[in-house]
């Protein structure tokens, strides 16, 4: 069986969103399509 812990492995601060980067990570992991 599997066991999710829902915690970060080290603490991450964000200063200010990042929408460019964001849309970049989405096509990423999805493909352009989404």
């Amino acid at each position: 069986m599997f066991r999710h812990v829902k915690q970060l492995q080290y603490t991450v601060r964000v200063a200010e969103p990042n929408p460019g980067l964001a849309n970049l990570l989405l096509e990423q992991f999805g493909g352009p399509s989404g």
